[in-house]
């Protein structure tokens, strides 16, 4: 499976204070640029590196540039957000955490937290002094933790003890993610994406291989799939449970422009919804899988690129960011996309995080200069009939 370089042509063209905006017999035409159906907006006056939602999805936490964490309502509550005093550096990786309500933080100084977004002091709960901890995952069944430094494998129980000595893997280590259900926990490095047993630690690795050097991973929603993203631009993926010898067990997915960085599955798991083009890259997972079939391409022009997809929780919609901070939502039917961002400069103002609440009436984002936007359903209704939220 290759993605088509040529895409599926321009259907949106935006050159300077112009904005054009052509699908089918369709026809906008904007001669100054278009407002937002942004409800409220907040700057930081720091950068932001990501986004992250909790597992009740009632909570959102931002990393800054400057080694806090700010926390906010992942709707409009009437309060402005609070900046956590978290990392001496910064937060490499910020996260769901296994507690439904809490964050987990890793830091180049070496330190790992618990993030309430009620309670202003972190809880410290792993320390390294001279390392980084590069990468972080939390079981939400099992309540589990884990995380890496360099090429090792730190895993910790419940309560913050280590479930097992620390484990080196063959290079240093890309992406962890627990399955699902909490059993397993995959493993990206050089060459391939180790699978521990993670109820039973002591069990060796089961190694899926492949070459190349592996980054973030994902789980499909039932646990059946494991994606994990490639250096060189694509994705590589398995079916885990599927014996090896009997083929369709595995799939690559290339052609991508730049590293997918962002990658989730749809409502059902229908589609599995990736940056790293010039539109939303979302490749079907019905029938048994994405082998031999193409896939979706939602919006985007060229000269862009797509830096996170975060598709609706309940129905067929994927909001999109771009790398100059414009953004808009597709629907999966066809149906002609929503500007609900326009672009806001060439370089510094990438989208970096976007995520729904639970209920997938509000949408909060984050872009790289340090400004925090929410939406609502509400306002992007009232955006698309004339109107200002």
């Amino acid at each position: 499976m290759t993605l088509d370089s040529r895409l599926r042509g321009n259907d949106n063209v935006i050159v300077g204070f112009f904005v054009l905006q052509t699908r089918y017999s369709g026809f906008l035409c904007y001669l100054h640029p278009p407002a937002s159906a942004v409800l409220r907006h907040w700057s930081v006056g720091q950068p932001l590196l990501g986004l992250a939602i909790n597992r009740r999805g009632d909570w959102v936490a931002a990393a800054t540039g400057g080694g806090g964490v700010v926390v906010l309502p992942a709707e409009d509550a009437g309060v402005d957000p609070k900046i956590l005093r978290v990392h001496e550096g910064v937060s490499l990786e910020l996260i769901a955490d296994a507690d439904a309500h809490a964050f987990l933080s890793a830091g180049d100084d070496g330190r790992l937290f618990i993030i309430d977004p009620e309670i202003d002091a972190p809880t410290q709960i792993a320390e390294h002094k001279g390392k980084w901890i590069d990468h972080v995952a939390a079981s939400a069944s099992g309540g589990l933790r884990a995380y890496a430094i360099g090429k090792t494998l730190y895993r910790l129980d419940p309560s913050g003890c280590e479930l097992a000595p620390p484990t080196a893997l063959p290079s240093s280590i890309g992406g962890l993610a627990f399955s699902p259900d909490g059993g397993r926990l995959a493993v990206s490095h050089f060459g391939g994406v180790s699978l521990f047993d993670a109820n039973s630690p002591a069990l060796p690795s089961v190694v899926l291989p492949w070459k190349g050097s592996f980054l973030n991973l994902l789980w499909s929603p039932g646990g059946a799939f494991l994606l994990a993203a490639l250096q060189d631009n694509a994705v590589h993926g398995w079916k885990v449970d599927a014996p090896q010898a009997e083929g369709g067990h595995e799939m690559q997915m290339a052609g991508y422009e730049s590293k997918v960085r962002s990658m989730a599955f749809t409502a059902g798991g229908k589609y599995l919804a990736t940056s790293g083009a010039a539109q939303a890259v979302c490749w079907p997972f019905t029938d048994g899988g994405p082998w031999e079939k193409k896939p979706l391409l939602l919006g985007g022009v060229e000269g862009r690129l797509v830096t996170c997809a975060s598709p609706h929780p309940a129905e067929g919609l994927v909001a999109v960011g771009f790398d100059d901070g414009m953004m808009m939502l597709a629907p999966l039917d066809g149906r002609m996309e929503i500007m609900i961002l326009p672009p806001l400069a060439p370089r510094g103002a990438g989208v970096v995080g976007m995520v729904w609440n639970k209920e997938g009436n509000s949408l909060m984002t984050a872009t790289e200069d340090g400004t925090l936007r929410l939406f609502t359903l509400a306002s992007i209704s009232g955006f698309v009939r004339g109107g200002r939220g």
